[in-house]
Order: C-alpha cells, then sequence, then structure tokens
C-alpha cells in the first residue's frame, strides 16, 4: 500500500511542477531577445557572433514559484560558408523539480533574394530532471522513501526550427521536445510534449529617429489550449526602447531596453499577472544581458543597404555634374579657335589701317 501512495506522491510532484509553468519549455518575456530559446534556426540570421544571459524570477511571493537562468552563445563559421553553430544551457527550478538543458545547434542560412535569407537549425541535447523528496512535507513523518532521496531521470532531446528573415520582417516557425521521448523514473514513467511555436513581426520606421516592432508569438502543446502572446517595441535611435506585451490569459509586461556601443544589450521586463493568481504573488521579473562581438570591418545589411544608397546618389550627381568623355573633346576643339580668332582679327584689322593710313587718299592719287 506505502508503495502505491510513493507512486501517486512523484505523479503529483511531477504534474504540480508541471502546471506551475503551463509549459515543459521556459516562458520569457522579451522573446525578441531571446528568440534562440524559441527556434533553433535564430542562430543563422546574422553575421556575428552573440552571447545571452537570462534570468527570470516568475510570480514572485508564490512558495516553489519558477526560477530559470539561461546561457547561450551562437554565431557564423568562417570556414563553413552560410554554416552558423551555437549552445544553450537552461536550468529551471520549480517547487521540488529542478531540471537542466544544454543544446548543440547547427544552421544552414540561404539567400532567397536581395531581401529575405531563410535559416534551417537543428538541436539535440539532454535533459536532466531532478525531484528533492527530503524537501517535500507530508504528513507520514516515518516514511524513509522521504528522507534523504533525489530522483534522477534523463533524456534525450531535439529541436528544430525555420526562420526567415530580413531587414525588416522575420517569421519563425518551430518544434521542441520533437522526438517525444519517455522520461523514466523509478517508480513511474513520464513523456516529453512536443511544443510548437510561430513567431512573426514587421519593423516600422517612423521619420528617422523611430522605429516600431509590433510581434506575435504563438505557443501550442497539447493538451494545453492555442496561446497567444502579443508584443509592440518602440524604439530611439537604435539604443533604447520601451515594449508592452500581452500574454492571452495569463499576464501584462512592460518592458525597456538599451543598447550600448551597439554591442552591449541590457532589458528589464515585468509582468503583471491577470489570471487567478494575481491573488497569490506580485509579479514576474526577468533581466537579460546580451552581448554582440562585432568587429570594426564587420557590414551589417542594414549598413550595406545604407552604403549603396549613398553610392549610387554619388554617382547620380557625378553623372548629372561631369558632362561624358567625348562631350569634353568635342567642347575643347570647340572653344579653343575662337580664342585665337580673337588674337589674330584685331591684328589683321590694325595692319589694314596702318597701310591706309601710309598711302593717304589725296586728289593727285585719284585716277584720271
Amino acid at each position: 500500500m506505502k508503495k502505491i501512495h510513493k507512486i501517486i506522491a512523484i505523479v503529483l510532484l511531477v504534474a504540480g511542477a508541471s502546471s506551475l509553468s503551463a509549459q515543459q519549455q521556459n516562458l520569457y518575456s522579451n522573446y525578441l531577445l531571446n528568440t534562440y530559446a524559441y527556434n533553433s534556426g535564430v542562430i543563422g540570421s546574422q553575421d556575428y557572433m552573440q552571447a545571452n544571459l537570462f534570468y527570470r524570477n516568475q510570480w514572485v511571493g508564490f512558495e516553489g514559484s519558477p526560477k530559470t537562468y539561461m546561457l547561450s552563445l551562437y554565431g557564423p563559421v568562417k570556414k563553413l560558408k552560410n554554416a552558423s553553430v551555437g549552445g544553450m544551457i537552461n536550468s529551471d527550478q520549480t517547487g521540488l523539480m529542478t531540471s537542466n538543458t544544454g543544446y548543440l545547434t547547427f544552421a544552414y542560412s540561404v539567400k532567397l533574394n536581395k531581401k529575405l535569407k531563410l535559416a534551417l537549425g537543428l538541436s539535440g541535447g539532454l535533459k536532466q530532471y531532478r525531484i528533492k523528496l527530503y524537501d517535500a512535507r507530508t504528513y507520514d513523518q516515518g516514511d524513509e522513501y522521504l528522507t534523504g532521496t533525489i530522483l534522477t531521470a534523463n533524456t534525450f532531446d531535439a529541436n528544430a526550427g525555420l526562420y526567415l528573415h530580413g531587414e525588416k520582417f522575420f517569421l519563425g516557425l518551430s518544434s521542441m521536445n520533437m522526438l517525444n521521448n519517455r522520461v523514466n523514473w523509478q517508480a513511474d514513467k513520464g513523456r516529453l510534449t512536443p511544443h510548437y511555436y510561430a513567431m512573426v513581426g514587421y519593423k516600422i520606421k517612423v521619420k528617422s529617429d523611430y522605429e516600431i516592432t509590433p510581434s506575435v508569438l504563438l505557443k501550442y502543446n497539447a493538451p494545453a489550449p492555442v496561446q497567444l502572446e502579443y508584443s509592440l517595441r518602440v524604439t530611439y535611435k537604435n539604443w533604447i526602447w520601451l515594449g508592452a506585451s500581452y500574454r492571452n490569459n495569463d499576464a501584462v509586461a512592460a518592458m525597456v531596453g538599451v543598447k550600448i556601443m551597439k554591442k552591449l544589450n541590457i532589458a528589464y521586463a515585468n509582468d503583471f499577472t491577470v489570471s487567478k493568481l494575481r491573488n497569490y504573488n506580485s509579479g514576474s521579473h526577468e533581466i537579460s544581458i546580451s552581448y554582440n562581438f562585432i568587429k570594426k570591418k564587420s557590414i551589417t545589411a542594414a549598413d550595406e543597404e545604407e552604403f549603396k544608397i549613398i553610392d549610387n546618389s554619388v554617382k547620380q550627381n557625378l553623372k548629372n555634374k561631369k558632362p561624358v568623355l567625348g562631350e569634353e573633346k568635342k567642347d575643347d576643339s570647340q572653344g579653343a579657335p575662337p580664342k585665337k580668332e580673337e588674337k589674330k582679327a584685331p591684328e589683321v584689322k590694325k595692319e589694314e589701317s596702318k597701310s591706309e593710313e601710309s598711302t593717304p587718299k589725296t586728289e593727285e592719287n585719284k585716277p584720271e
């Protein structure tokens, strides 16, 4: 009989930990700064290395609330054209359960036209779950099974993602936990549930100083219903931005971020719960730090487009002002003779006038 109770306890612990985070995957309000956590293809979207550090404290004041830590690094491979590699480590603590995951990712990008590129990414890694049963509060204090016991389970995982992007537009489709692998405990068995994501966004330039980026993130994992997250971000002079988001039936978030020297990005998000859990917590806090390893010679797509515009305008100005080579020669041949004739003309007139003066007309010289 005790064994049955132990199995039920494990199942309840696992189910309770999963229900707290609603999904088996981590949650981020600033998903535009951490798209790698949702889509493996994102690492093939830029031409420089990027390091990211995230911390999220969800549902502050709620005992056993989720705390998430994430570290990632990704970028292109110089020796392999159009290829990128990356790595990500996650640690999520929810109640009595701690899950640690590590992934390695490979992505390959294809240029579709002058404005759009498509990247395909594949990730593989390991998941480890640990349940500290000795921290469980039980009525049966004499149960030796719950004294000094830590349950562990490991499983292999894989993710995949497509990421279509341009200078102003991006669209991502991805799947996490796509292998649907089993998680084997000592007394019970679980299973990783496939998660599906779709994100889309567009950058709108307002005058020369402001840029508005609306975006939508769709999440689905059975049997949970589809969840939508709407986000809007306003950037000023590409260095400071304010944002807001709404997560369907969950929370509203306010966000702020700053970019320093085009390399360092620091952002903060504060979630306000709108579900029934709002009576038991004081919101969520999220901090993200990103560093771009951009070299001085590195030129982004935006810079390249700007150089093209400047180059075309310079060429157009030169074409309008500077005549063609054939016309230059023609102008020189037409312009030189008149100058010589102007100099000679007065000399001829002077000679004629002198000859007339030397032989004055008198009546004697007139012909009879």
